[in-house]
């Protein structure tokens, strides 16, 4: 047996550091494993084949025919049977991988497709993309889906995939406890790339409320060149604001990101959208307090861990508006009006409703301690590779099977059910 882990890339990402902790652990273990991608393969341990027809972001990909090739002359003479680890296979953001892996899954090949994102989850490009090849979901007694949330298997449930071919595996994490900063003031670091659904202009409105000894800062700026004017738009309105926020710190300081994080009394989330939300995990494992944003369906799987992290608000109102729901314009003015009246801005907390400043400086305050490490056991990589493992072992035994496919058009609809 082989244990096929294909991604598109390497590049450093949320996916790729999942991916890094599997193949470390596959390697403890002596599990036999080829990772398949466009590469760089530095950052990965074990045998590495590049394929550089996986990478989506090449201007010019090869022909289906010619990608297929390219994957089957790397793993034909590779022990059998294949277990294909394949890392979001259904998001749509490479024109070839639907109908390789339709194909594979009509041949009866043992598939495990690691659902990280969804192209129906408010990526229409990507989504049509898809509705441009063969379906996407498919099923059988050699087909298993790991999704990261309850959520998530609900979903594809709802679109006819049995509950027992998808298991919920949450991203492993490793506890790497920081001491307390030295800090006497208030530093919230927001460890993320600055793209939209980060909502970067609540950090701009909570840097506007915060006391002010409080310093925000992020760490990466955006890599897709579509975000680039909303991110310049949010530089130049915090500078026009003096407000106090380093951008891309880990880009621009030439120290490693967990100095940056050793800095830091406070992380900080304002995300409004996250398959998985590791933040909300990694200030746990760094122990920093966690303040921002709640995520209703990342706060509900957490809770199924004992994971509740007490300074995360429902809403932030302006005269009645919420503020993430505007359009960048309506945003803008909104924290300018906040600039010159805080009192107009509230924070919904559960069923209370708090003055905003007020809010932020309690939270802000020195005495909150971070969650316990203990907490976070459940998502050591160890945990997470066994189950993995054991995921490919029931594959390999499994019969083939007539396959079937889940509804895509039910998915769509259950993510534009979760926004309205």
């Amino acid at each position: 047996m082989t244990h096929l882990f294909v991604h598109y890339h390497l590049r450093p990402g949320g996916v790729t550091r999942v991916l890094q902790q599997q193949t470390t652990e596959f390697l403890k273990r002596g599990i036999p494993f080829v990772t398949l991608s466009a590469g760089p393969a530095s950052s990965i341990g074990g045998q590495h084949q590049m394929v550089p027809e996986l990478d989506y972001a090449l201007q010019h990909v090869a022909s289906v025919d010619d990608f297929k090739e390219s994957i089957d002359a790397v793993v034909r003479n590779l022990p059998r049977p294949h277990i294909w680890h394949i890392h979001n296979p259904t998001l749509g953001c490479h024109p070839a991988m639907s109908s390789l892996v339709h194909e594979l899954a009509s041949k009866n090949e043992r598939l495990l497709f690691h659902i990280h994102d969804f192209a129906e989850d408010a990526r229409e490009k990507n989504l049509q993309s898809l509705r441009q090849g063969p379906p996407w979901f498919p099923c059988g007694a050699r087909i298993h889906y790991i999704v990261l949330t309850l959520r998530d298997r609900e979903i594809l449930c709802k679109a006819g995939l049995p509950q027992d071919n998808i298991t919920i595996l949450g991203n492993p994490i490793t506890p790497q406890p920081l001491i307390a900063s030295a800090s006497t003031h208030p530093q919230l670091l927001y460890p993320v790339r600055a793209i939209t659904r980060k909502n970067m202009g609540e950090m701009l409105l909570l840097a506007s409320l915060s006391p002010d000894n409080a310093t925000f800062a992020t760490t990466l700026s955006p890599a897709s060149s579509r975000y680039q004017e909303e991110y310049r738009h949010w530089q130049q309105i915090a500078e026009q604001l003096d407000l106090p926020i380093t951008w891309a710190i880990a880009e621009n300081s030439g120290w490693p990101l967990e100095e940056h994080i050793s800095q830091s009394t406070h992380l900080l989330s304002t995300s409004t959208q996250e398959g998985f939300g590791m933040a909300f995990l990694e200030s746990i494992a760094w122990q920093r307090p966690l303040i921002g944003r709640a995520i209703p369906h990342i706060q509900e799987n957490l809770a199924r861990y004992g994971i509740a992290h007490p300074y995360l608000y429902d809403s932030l109102l302006i005269d009645s508006l919420e503020f993430s729901r505007q359009s960048l314009g309506t945003k803008t003015e909104l924290i300018k009006r906040v600039r010159r009246d805080p009192s107009s801005a509230v924070i919904i907390q559960g069923e209370n409703f708090y003055e905003a400043c007020s809010w932020i400086a309690a939270a802000l305050s020195n005495d909150h301690q971070p969650l316990p490490l203990s907490l976070i056991d459940s998502f050591h990589p160890q945990h997470h590779a066994e189950a993995v493992y054991r995921i490919a072992q029931r594959l390999k035994d499994a019969p083939a099977s007539p396959l079937i496919c889940a509804d895509a058009d039910c998915v769509h609809r259950s993510f534009d059910a979760i926004k309205t």
